[in-house]
């Protein structure tokens, strides 16, 4: 029996990554995806929510940290925002999103991803795994008051999955089966409100649940608009993955996930 079992081919393990809300704290995203990717660690199915998803679906088609943030860095805000303040549409933003990923379903990305959304209505939380990657994007990351609800196919009105899911670690594995999973919390020191949430969980709390490491990058003193310091939310993203690097990788080893050279 031992002899057979050496013959067998081990399946690959599934590593996943939940990328939480934030606004313009997702900066620190992308300094952890730097980190990940210096040190050979490729996820093979990504959920987002808010700007996590924006980030996260961008990384599941094969954008790397640099060339998104490249991307964010270059766009203006003229071309983002429609509308008067506080009754704004995301049109702007899903034309962005369109252009840059090539009007792509997200079924059709090169790797598994879903977005987290809202329902308006019901305060429900919506899980997106198929249709316009840009329209779930947008109804993932419609901030209120500043944004008016985005209606996807169905006709339900979707606001910002922040107030639902706000590190979808327990949707992805769900939905691609993984055997790992790394979140990244860009609220970690956030004192809540209980009645933020209409009586309902703490948004983060099925983030922590299910990942096997949650990085928590300390952005207290940032705001979710504060696109100036850009720099510095990087490099605590950067600087929280890399202090976290050796359990990561001690963990990984565990389960035979091969590091890619």
């Amino acid at each position: 029996m031992g002899l057979f079992s050496f013959f067998i081919k081990k399946k690959k393990p599934i590593i996943g990554l939940a990328l939480g809300s934030g606004g313009a704290k997702g900066f620190a995203h992308l300094g952890a995806l730097k980190a990940f990717e210096e040190n050979g660690i490729v996820f093979d199915a990504i959920g987002g929510t808010s700007i996590g998803s924006i980030i996260g679906a961008f990384y599941a088609d094969g954008y790397s940290s640099t060339d998104i943030y490249e991307l964010i860095s270059g766009l203006s805000l003229k071309e983002l925002l429609t509308g008067i303040p506080y009754n704004m549409d995301m049109s702007g933003i899903k034309k962005v999103i369109d252009r840059e990923i090539g009007g792509k379903n997200i079924e059709e990305l090169s790797k598994p991803f879903l977005a987290i959304a809202t329902d308006a209505v019901t305060f429900e939380e919506v899980v997106i795994t198929n249709g316009k990657t840009a329209t779930a994007l947008c109804a993932s990351s419609c901030f209120m008051p500043y944004f008016k609800p985005v209606v996807d196919t169905e006709g339900r009105k979707l606001i910002d999955g922040a107030y639902a899911n706000s590190i979808p670690a327990d949707r992805v594995k769900e939905s691609f089966k993984t055997d790992f999973i790394v979140g990244v919390d860009l609220s970690a020191f956030k004192v809540y409100d209980n009645k933020d949430f209409k009586g309902k969980l703490n948004p983060s709390e099925q983030g922590y649940k299910y990942c096997d490491i949650m990085l928590k990058p300390d952005l207290t003193k940032y705001k979710p608009i504060e696109y100036s310091a850009k720099n510095e939310m990087y490099d605590l993203g950067y600087k929280s993955a890399m202090e976290i690097m050796p359990e990561l990788l001690s963990k990984l080893k565990k389960i035979d996930y091969k590091i890619k050279n």
